[in-house]
């Protein structure tokens, strides 16, 4: 073993004996299926924002908060726009009459398809992340910390503008690297695409509300409390206050009303893989409820400890401990009324109900009730409104809005639930509120994209076998035809000449137009086993296979910045009710529209329904 790798065991190690000092450590070992598996989110959304989902292949509203799997389609209303947060360092915003539908969620690697609309891909932080945005005719990959808008029009145009870092941009017959400051336009099928680079457009209003958003990111006092692998932190900006408490160092307050506690507020909503999952009502409520521990603290009220520094933790559906209670429940195969849930403190034992052991056991199985004295057991029981309860009947149809809180007597005989929780979801359990949604677009499903990498493969079982409590999960993705097709077929552009700036991917650049086709400085070194090309860079004629290596590239962390503007407004928060996405006509783009698809063959065809799903497990973050 050599010195680095011992002393990588050694770090691993002290982790989790610090992790077992506070009440952060694994209650079983670490799933590689999980540490494989990323949770996206909604992070921010103005106007009509709705999400088909993977599994169902039902449109539901989106909300704030709103978990994401792989295998999600995110659309976005006319004058609206979301921002859609995958970890830290790695976001995207979609504009108006937008459509993406997410191939890949891993821990590190990203990959979506775009077919139509605006968006801009932002990475704020140094990351070794994989990042791929795949078009009708071309596939995009952020070379560094940077903000790359990506636009597809409705005649299967593809636009990318650097605001600042460089991206990569690959065809099937070759690559170009576009640079902070130009824009690259491909037009055309996608086996044989052209392209031609200019000078970017000036800032419009959809860049400047960028902009303003990363600053709130960037600048966050919260985001500097939570150990490595929480995200959605900045939420909790202005929410409340950072206090010292002994024996847990910097926990966070919120500021609530009297009466209020943890997991009262939202709903569970069904997600294959990982079964129950809080979607809490609170802007604030993503990063409290899904790592760290809740404790009452006796001068301050609730507070939220975010876990041990120096140690990862990974995304959880919920942190919470479910029993049932009361009579009455037995014609839903869950022989209890009720069903509570109580918020864990540091130390307390956790019994996570998702990952192979259950999923791939079967629906309703791997599970056991005991007789548990609730109260006794956890500390956030002997709290007032503490236990938050719903009757099974209420729970099952997706009705939320009557959580109680059971009494002490209540729950003296509970049955406390370890493993899954035995009671199957229904569809009203799929949305994330009780909105309808309001913008269902022409769906995707059918349309082609080129891929430079192949999509991750993925196992989400259809919904209804989870609903049946199916045994075996479906493998492959659902509905996706799978093979790279579209060499043989036309599109828009495919025997265009090229004049006017326009030229074919892979050809030789003249000399004139070398200032605007060089890689940039130290390029080859981003990508392992690619080495870098003065103007242009050949990739394979077919889709290159994603090596077993796992995460993809990795990114030397010497070469990232943040990302900077030509015009910095620092601090200043975007206006969500009044200022809507503008797409001004100083940008080349015009306002995307939904009435036609993009045109063009991809090296791939997306399915409907499929896909992966996501996190990063269960690890160190759930204690």
């Amino acid at each position: 073993m050599s010195a680095m790798r011992r002393l990588r065991v050694r770090a691993v190690a002290c982790g989790v004996l610090l992790a077992a000092a506070f009440g952060t450590a694994p209650v079983r070992a670490q799933s590689p299926d999980d540490l494989q598996r990323g949770v996206g989110r909604i992070s921010v959304m103005d106007g009509d924002v709705s999400v088909r989902r993977g599994d169902s292949g039902d449109w539901v509203a989106g909300v704030v908060n709103a978990p994401l799997m792989a295998g999600d389609y995110i659309s976005t209303g006319p004058n609206s726009r979301a921002e859609v947060q995958f970890d830290s360092s790695n976001l995207l915003r979609l504009g108006g009459l937008g459509e993406i539908h997410l191939t890949t969620l891993e821990a590190d690697r990203y990959q979506l398809e775009m077919a139509r609309g605006t968006l801009t891909f932002n990475v704020l932080r140094a990351s070794n992340a994989n990042i791929e945005v795949d078009t009708p005719n071309v596939s995009v990959r952020p070379s560094k910390v940077g903000v790359y808008r990506i636009s597809v029009t409705d005649n299967g145009e593809s636009h990318v503008t650097v605001r600042s870092g460089d991206v990569e941009v690959f065809s099937p017959k070759g690559s170009q690297w576009v640079n902070a400051g130009q824009a690259l336009m491909a037009r055309g099928s996608a086996p044989d695409p052209e392209f031609r680079i200019a000078g970017a457009p000036a800032l419009d209003d959809w860049d400047r509300w960028n902009e303003s958003r990363d600053h709130v990111l960037m600048e966050s006092t919260s985001a500097q409390h939570v150990p490595q692998g929480v995200y959605g932190a900045e939420d909790m900006d202005g929410y409340g206050t950072w206090v010292n408490v002994p024996d847990y160092g910097s926990v966070w307050r919120p500021t609530v009303v009297a009466g209020w506690s943890p997991y009262s507020c939202g709903r569970w909503v069904w997600e294959d893989w990982y079964g129950w999952t809080w979607v809490d009502c609170s802007a604030w409520g993503w990063a409290p409820f899904h790592y760290g521990r809740w404790f009452w603290g006796a001068n301050y009220g609730w507070l939220w400890y975010p876990g041990v520094m120096g140690v990862r933790h990974y995304w959880a559906p919920g942190l919470v401990a479910f029993f049932g209670f009361g009579g009455g429940g037995f014609g839903v195969g869950f022989g209890f009324g009720n069903l509570g849930w109580v918020p864990l403190a540091p130390y307390e034992m956790f019994h996570p109900w998702w990952g192979r052991a259950y999923y791939g056991a079967g629906f309703n199985r791997g599970f056991n009730i005991s007789n548990a004295n609730i109260y006794g057991t956890y500390r956030n029981a002997r709290i007032a409104n503490g236990v938050s309860s719903l009757s099974v009947a209420d729970f099952r149809g997706g009705r939320f809005n009557s959580v109680g809180h059971a009494s002490v007597d209540q729950i003296r005989s509970a049955g406390l639930i370890r493993g899954q929780v035995p009671m199957s979801p229904t569809s009203a359990n799929l949305r994330y509120s009780e909105r309808t949604s309001a913008f269902t677009p022409r769906s995707a499903a059918t349309q082609s994209f080129f891929t430079h990498q192949n999509p991750a493969s993925v196992a989400r079982v259809p919904f209804g076998r989870q609903a049946g409590g199916s045994t075996a999960a479906a493998s492959g993705r659902t509905g996706e035809a799978g093979a790279a097709r579209g060499a043989a077929n036309g599109g828009a552009g495919a025997g265009a000449s090229s004049t006017g700036g326009w030229r074919r991917f892979g050809e030789p650049s003249g000399q004139s137009a070398n200032s605007l086709r060089s890689a940039p400085s130290g390029a080859g070194n981003d990508r392992p086993g690619e080495s870098a090309g003065a103007g242009h860079r050949v990739a394979p004629p077919v889709v290159r296979e994603r090596s077993s290596g796992g995460s993809g590239s990795s990114l030397p962390e010497t070469r990232y910045s943040r990302p900077s503007y030509s015009e910095p407004q620092r601090g200043s928060a975007p206006s969500y009710g009044t200022s809507q996405p503008h797409y001004g006509s100083s940008s080349g783009e015009s306002a995307p529209r939904s009435s036609s698809g993009a045109s063009g063959s991809g090296g791939h065809v997306s399915g409907g329904g499929g896909g992966a799903h996501a996190s990063g497990g269960h690890g160190g973050g759930h204690r």
